[in-house]
């Protein structure tokens, strides 16, 4: 009996499309070992998507397996599958034999030069030259790097919540729950004091950790529906949101060794956390990021939470939500790391 793998093996729409277009039947797969009704085609007849891709790599006498080359370059696997299965699968998708025994490498040294190029220029924006910076980016060469990173519709939340810290004896209502008033706007990861964005996040409890309240302090939380087509910029995880698939040979090429760095670099910088009394400058290049971003008329962003394990977004206007309800929680208790650091004598 063939093994076939089917859609949900796999991580990327575009692939998962590809599978659809390919599959003869809906059954069990013989690598995920999904039990549901999922398109299911043969390994091999993926092999011209796959050829681009395994061609940016070579067999070297140390490395990694190609399977986990795959995963941490680009998110390939989808969490169903293990890695043994994940092996097997490229080894079928290939055509290969003893790949367990083969290690391998990328093919190309990473172009880091965007990074050093933002590096420069978001030194000289905090410490140099706020509005003249002589090391001024290539905006329109980044504004085209957005292009690979716009969330899907059908991704889009349609939910979202904010929280805000009550030290009022009533709940606050939900016309107090939006974006604060402009002479009220501080700075913030995605704003500049005096422009005022709508923060929030994918969940409740995350959007309390935002809002970093202490222990006992009650917090009121806010439900909004999103009733509106809008475009948003997917910054979570780009190795997951980019498809290195149906792409000519020369954009594969460029993505893999120049734009992905960058891209991750970007992603990171957007949710690494700050000390609020570093707040002033740190921020400075992710509001310049996000100014850009609203600049080519995108509606806001997504990124990873800094604090939990959901989701933060950002909206440039809020005139495309609905307040749906308000609750109050009282902090039970907060998480503290403990960190040893040594010093050198």
């Amino acid at each position: 009996m063939d093994m076939l793998c089917c859609t949900n093996c796999f991580t990327h729409s575009f692939l998962k499309k590809e599978i659809g277009k390919a599959s003869t039947k809906n059954g069990e797969c013989s690598f995920c070992n999904s039990k549901k009704d999922y398109p299911l085609c043969t390994p091999s007849s993926l092999i011209d998507l796959f050829q681009p891709l395994l061609d940016l790599y070579s067999e070297a006498s140390s490395g990694q397996l190609i399977n986990e080359l795959l995963q941490d370059d680009w998110k390939m696997f989808s969490k169903n599958i293990n890695k043994k299965n994940q092996l097997q699968l490229i080894s079928r998708i290939a055509g290969l034999e003893n790949l367990k025994s083969k290690k391998f490498t990328s093919r190309f040294v990473m172009n880091k030069a965007y990074i050093g190029k933002w590096g420069a220029f978001t030194h000289e924006l905090k410490h140099e030259n706020r509005f003249f910076p002589k090391n001024a980016i290539d905006t329109y060469q980044l504004s085209e790097l957005f292009n690979y990173l716009i969330m899907p519709n059908e991704k889009n939340p349609k939910y979202v919540f904010r929280a805000r810290i009550n030290h009022q004896s009533k709940i606050l209502p939900i016309t107090e729950m939006g974006k604060p008033p402009l002479v009220e706007s501080k700075d913030g990861r995605a704003n500049p004091k005096g422009i005022s964005y709508f923060y929030g996040a994918s969940d409740e409890k995350t959007a309390i950790a935002e809002s970093r309240p202490y222990k006992s302090e009650a917090v009121c939380v806010a439900k909004f529906k999103v009733h509106k087509k809008i475009s948003l910029i997917d910054l979570r995880d780009p190795k997951r949101t980019i498809s290195p698939f149906g792409l000519d040979d020369d954009t594969l090429f460029l993505l893999y060794r120049e734009h992905m760095p960058f891209l991750g670099h970007l992603s990171a910088t957007l949710s690494k956390p700050v000390l609020p009394h570093k707040k002033e400058l740190e921020y400075l290049p992710t509001q310049y990021l996000c100014e850009l971003i609203k600049y080519n008329k995108f509606n806001g962003i997504v990124f990873k939470s800094s604090l939990e394990k959901g989701d933060n977004c950002v909206f440039f206007d809020d005139s495309f939500l609905k307040g749906v309800k308000v609750e109050t929680y009282i902090v039970s208790d907060t998480m503290v790391k403990s960190v040893k650091q040594r010093i050198k004598k």
